[in-house]
């Protein structure tokens, strides 16, 4: 019995709460971004690659069982604490992982590397209590889990006890750590003015002081007050996109250098640009009447594969294309066809850890009698684990590493 999976738009994208007032800062704390000696980097285009997407723009089947090589589960233990909402960020460690949901406009549960629970972080307004979270990040270097609300940073312990908290001068909406300090994606036309030279900036990298180093990526024209999941993607590298911007750059942190590593042309039924510059209301009206595909900076990337996602919203599809990034070849289209045997529908990966893209599927008591017993796939050991689950389980991760194609 085969089944495919139709990739459809999920209504992530959240108008950007970050809009700082001018007066919001003290001198003293502008001053301590050392604006001065700040750098503006320039992104290198020597090895940029053009994706062609174009031939993906159509109702196209692609089979998404065969260009699996392994698939794991984990299934995350359901107490009355960890009970979960649904998932903004995923983090793995090699010990553990760290669940950013939407308990209470933004929670983080703790989990085992075996999916065994170990804390969900309080919310509230006290020290070290979550509120108005918005992105969370791990700091190999010194062992720390980092989560970033409203204009602070906060700081624990693997196991997630409070170690402490920096107010940050600045606006933005997403943060990744790096072994030298930190980089942030902005992504207001409002907001850092007080940046002054560097406000047209949306990226920002600072030291573990936060003194801001450099900046880089101009702000597009776009208005449209929109955000997708994540704009950095970390996986030994960092990668940056865009709303609405078909660049996607990749910076080091080693010699602090920005390179435009993807171009994506999908130009047959590109979104024109008039339509992003007018109201919220306008866009939506604008792309639910006409043909078109659009970027929201949906990208992923392990050791051997990308992944691009584009949105139609007329026709209601999601476009996923997973790119070999030895080859060059592509693999994609807006229905995912899989065999309920053999996995659960989880073909597009909304975050990456290590070798493997990194999904999750809500178990079922008929998918856990069907590819639990049956898959080719999933280990035994993988298949007990997840065995007895039902709709009142938490969520089972699925990590997966594709073939080579």
């Amino acid at each position: 019995m085969y089944k495919y999976l139709i990739l459809i738009p999920i209504l992530i994208f959240t108008g950007c709460g970050n809009r700082q007032e001018n007066n919001r800062y003290t001198q003293a704390q502008i001053e301590s971004l050392q604006l001065n000696n700040t750098k503006v980097l320039k992104a290198n285009t020597d090895s940029l690659i053009t994706i062609d997407l174009n031939p993906f723009l159509k109702q196209k089947h692609f089979n998404f069982d065969s260009l699996v090589e392994e698939m794991k589960l984990i299934p995350l233990e359901t107490t009355d604490e960890s009970l979960l909402d649904d998932f903004r960020k995923v983090v793995i460690t090699p010990s553990h992982i760290y669940i950013h949901d939407d308990f209470k406009g933004g929670g983080i549960v703790i989990f085992d590397k075996e999916g065994d629970f170990i804390k969900r972080i309080s919310n509230g307004r006290g020290p070290g209590e979550l509120v108005r979270l918005y992105d969370i990040d791990f700091d190999e270097k010194n062992n720390q889990l980092v989560a970033y609300q409203h204009s602070y940073l906060l700081f624990f312990t693997p196991s997630g006890e409070f170690i402490r908290q920096q107010q940050l001068p600045f606006g933005f909406f997403n943060f990744a750590v790096n072994p030298e300090g930190y980089v942030f994606k902005t992504l207001d036309r409002e907001g850092n003015e007080h940046l002054e030279d560097l406000s047209d900036n949306t990226l920002l990298i600072t030291d573990k002081k936060f003194e801001v180093k450099s900046a880089g990526i101009p702000k597009p024209h776009n208005q449209v007050a929109y955000s997708g999941d994540h704009y950095l993607c970390k996986n030994e590298e960092l990668y940056i996109s865009h709303r609405f911007t078909d660049t996607i750059y990749q910076y080091s942190s080693l010699d602090n250098q920005l390179k435009a590593r993807y171009l994506l042309d999908y130009s047959s039924k590109k979104l024109p640009e008039r339509y992003t510059i007018n109201s919220s209301k306008k866009f939506e009206d604008f792309i639910r009447k006409n043909d078109y595909f659009f970027y929201i900076a949906q990208y992923g990337i392990t050791a051997s594969h990308d992944v691009f996602l584009l949105e139609n919203w007329h026709k209601v599809l999601r476009t996923i294309v997973y790119r070999d990034k030895r080859s060059g070849n592509l693999i994609g289209g807006t229905n995912a066809d899989f065999n309920w045997n053999e996995t659960p529908g989880t073909a597009f990966p909304r975050w990456v850890s290590g070798e493997y893209f990194v999904s999750a599927y809500l178990p079922t008591s008929d998918e856990n009698d069907i590819f639990t017993s049956n898959s080719t796939i999933i280990s035994a050991e993988d298949k007990a684990r997840a065995k007895g689950l039902d709709e009142n389980s938490n969520p089972v991760l699925v990590l997966f590493k594709l073939k080579r194609f």
